[in-house]
């Protein structure tokens, strides 16, 4: 009898691969946003004319970004063929840069 056990690489759905994949980069769109508005107030005020405040436009903007690009992925089956520990990795990874990039930005601008 083998005691051995053997692990499986996990498997993500389309679906699910999709929208790691979305989030991650909607993450890293998100800081780019937030610190450009910051740094160009033309940009920021041209959101606040959009809807009425900045951050309703930047919160639009993301989801549709989010939204878009999963659905992008999904029908393309792209993130499909990247393997799961990296994507969740690379969705790990895009959130601390993320969070460092925001607290490096309001510490020192």
């Amino acid at each position: 009898m083998d005691s051995a056990i053997v692990l499986k690489s996990p498997k993500l759905t389309a679906a699910t691969s999709g929208f790691v994949l979305a989030a991650a980069i909607t993450v890293l769109f998100n800081t780019a946003l937030a610190v450009a508005k910051d740094a160009y107030p033309p940009l920021n005020n041209f959101m606040k004319s959009l809807s009425g405040h900045h951050w309703t436009t930047h919160g639009s903007v993301d989801l549709v970004l989010f939204v878009g690009l999963g659905f992008i992925f999904v029908r393309t089956r792209a993130a499909e063929k990247i393997d799961p520990n990296r994507l969740i990795g690379f969705l790990i990874g895009a959130v601390g840069t993320a969070a460092l990039g925001l607290i490096l930005w309001y510490a020192f601008a």
